[in-house]
């Protein structure tokens, strides 16, 4: 079916829109203390490469890359070895990515999170069903 210049037009700009309002909320959740239930708003509004700039920019700013977290990262936090050898499974883990994090637990309950977020493209959101993101507690990530 093809689409009508207006229809084109509309689009361009529903994407310009929904990127827009994903950069404020990337932006939104650089800040050390962010509640639950508004990061869970926010979630629907981003994808997982968002979700990604805010992990990595939050480690920028020595903030735990877990945006509900209100720690600061610390050396004493960071490992500072780029690898891990798991004896339980006789492999090699590249742990760059969870040097982003105060914690095994944030980086699992920020992994968590991602898995569940939507990969689609975010003007695509009106026409998609929206998963309820669930959050691991702190406590027993």
């Amino acid at each position: 079916e093809e689409l009508t210049k207006e229809q084109i037009r509309q689009a361009i700009i529903k994407k310009h829109e929904c990127n827009a309002k994903a950069q404020i909320i990337v932006e939104s959740l650089l800040e050390k203390d962010i509640q639950q239930d508004y990061f869970l708003k926010c979630l629907t509004d981003i994808n997982q490469t968002h979700f990604d700039d805010v992990i990595e920019e939050r480690s920028i700013l020595h903030l735990c890359g877990y945006p509900i977290c209100r720690k600061t990262l610390s050396e004493k936090d960071i490992p500072k070895q780029k690898y891990r050898i798991s004896m339980k499974t006789n492999k090699v883990y590249d742990i760059t990515a969870r040097k982003s994090f105060c914690s095994n637990i944030c980086y699992k309950a920020a992994m968590h999170v991602k898995k569940q977020m939507l990969t689609s493209p975010l003007w695509f959101r009106d026409y998609e069903n929206i998963p309820e993101l669930d959050l691991l507690p702190l406590n027993s990530a």
